[in-house]
């Protein structure tokens, strides 16, 4: 996933400069709840998150303005989709905390959801095996080994089975989070601060976990070789 991979940027183009609105995203009709203003009016950095539920794409974002937050979304398709303003944060993290940052992060880093199921129990179906999420209710509905994968446990990553962000979600993650900092006029996007939000709520959630294809500081370093 080199840089060969992210799409052109619209011409034209100029670091630093601001916007609001990430210009390859599909912008939602209905805005979604923020509470104030970054207090640069920009994030300092982002959480990756999984939306760890049944509803695909956008009736996950449509679930997050009624429970009262703001997040942007990566669909199964690898479409983005934004519904606030990067000048305004909302809740995204719930009780959370990280080394240089003040309380809990939702104030201060955007959260970036995507669309995945998470993290998954191994069961047997005539003889195979397959993957059940919490809101599977029938066999039929189960992943495959093809939609899931495995880790022992590394960095962040809660040992377990996952289903898989696709190859287009990872790229459409790595290029809205190297425009972010690219975009950045107040000088305070951190890749250092690209993190996970079992990271920063551990006991709590474990996401991205596997689902993403390497632990998030492999992702800060991909980040930072990007430049």
């Amino acid at each position: 996933m080199g840089t060969e991979n992210l799409p052109e940027r619209p011409d034209p183009w100029e670091k630093g400069q601001g916007f609001l609105w990430y210009p390859h995203a599909k912008i939602a009709s209905q805005k979604m709840v923020t509470k104030g203003k970054y207090a640069k009016g920009y994030p300092k950095g982002a959480i990756v998150h999984f939306t760890a539920g049944r509803r695909p794409g956008l009736d996950s974002m449509d679930w997050g303005r009624e429970q009262g937050y703001a997040f942007m979304l990566i669909d199964s398709e690898g479409i983005i989709h934004q519904a606030h303003p990067l000048d305004s944060w909302g809740y995204h993290a719930g009780d959370s905390s990280w080394p240089g940052l003040v309380g809990s992060v939702s104030d201060e880093l955007v959260g970036i959801e995507i669309s995945a199921a998470g993290l998954c129990e191994e069961v047997t179906v005539n003889g195979v095996k397959r993957y059940k999420a919490w809101f599977h209710k029938k066999e039929s509905e189960f992943f495959t080994e093809d939609d899931v994968r495995f880790s022992e446990g590394d960095h962040n990553i809660k040992r377990g089975w996952y289903q898989t962000y696709t190859v287009d979600q990872e790229l459409a993650l790595i290029d809205l989070l190297v425009w972010l900092k690219e975009n950045d006029k107040t000088g305070q996007f951190s890749y250092d601060f690209v993190l996970g939000h079992d990271e920063v709520a551990p006991n709590r959630k474990n996401d991205p976990g596997a689902a993403l294809s390497m632990n998030m500081p492999e992702l800060r370093a991909r980040l930072k070789a990007i430049g």
